[in-house]
């Protein structure tokens, strides 16, 4: 099968393609990067520092340095630019939805596209090419947490578990469409935003791959639809919202954790099984 992945130029996102590419490579894949999520003018200072964290460290600085430093090629993850290394097709797009990016992606052929963070909303020339149609894997609970940043809202909620959903994309309704499959987790608040949202996409990763198998073996995936009038849907937080984050003993980053993000990719393997 012919699988098209939409993804953000991030940590998360990488992690996620990783984990995807690893459990099933007897698919061809292409991959189409955004360079951020939402509307990113006037951010506060925090949010520039965690986009800094999530982007420029890791794709600029550390995954740069690692691949010289592993000269046997024994890591367990790719970074993006190792991905095309390995003969993927990756390249960043800034507007998917003008006539360039809608005929870059019919001339790959997909059956299907995997949105991962994504940072651009599908319009329908687009969302109607793939046999299979576009599904998306959202860091969140649907329709609870529909947007941007559902684990920081729901950390700030002080809510008790957290999780991931797989959803159609149908529409330019954003988070939206009918929900295949969620996973629910524990939250850990005494961990930071970004290692929360980090460790769901091994869950994450997993529901996309059984819903290829289920693709392969000619199932229609089960779906449910999605009543968005009973949820919310949320931005990335302003200065207030950032303040009671932080008043409430939570961490958007902590930098103690490059580390271990750094041993996942090349020290510790991770198994989908």
């Amino acid at each position: 099968m012919r699988i098209l992945i939409l993804a953000n130029k991030d940590l998360a996102s990488n992690l996620a393609i990783n984990l995807l590419l690893n459990a099933a490579p007897q698919h061809t894949y292409s991959i189409l990067l955004s360079s951020k999520v939402g509307s990113t003018s006037d951010l506060p200072a925090q949010l520039n520092e965690l986009a800094f964290f999530e982007q420029h460290l890791f794709n600029d600085i550390i995954f740069q340095l690692a691949n010289k430093l592993d000269k046997k090629g024994s890591h367990c993850l790719d970074s993006f630019d190792g991905l095309k290394q390995k003969g993927i097709a990756v390249a960043n797009i800034s507007h998917i939805n003008q006539a360039a990016g809608v005929t870059a992606v019919a001339a790959f052929k997909p059956n299907l596209i995997v949105s991962i963070r994504f940072g651009q909303i599908l319009q329908q020339p687009i969302i109607d090419i793939p046999e299979f149609g576009v599904i998306n894997l959202h860091s969140g609970l649907l329709p609870n947490y529909r947007g941007v940043m559902a684990t920081f809202w729901a950390m700030l909620n002080q809510e008790t578990e957290y999780g991931t959903s797989l959803h159609y994309i149908d529409s330019n309704k954003i988070d939206a469409g009918n929900i295949i499959s969620t996973t629910k987790h524990p939250l850990d608040c005494k961990k930071s935003y970004l290692y929360n949202v980090l460790s769901l996409y091994s869950a994450g990763a997993k529901q996309i791959v059984d819903s290829i198998k289920e693709i392969e073996q000619g199932l229609d995936l089960k779906s449910k639809p999605m009543d968005i009038n009973r949820g919310n849907y949320f931005s990335h937080p302003d200065d207030k919202a950032l303040n009671r984050f932080n008043e409430q003993g939570n961490r958007l980053l902590d930098y103690s954790e490059i580390v271990e993000f750094a041993k996942w990719y090349y020290q510790t393997p991770f198994d989908l099984t």
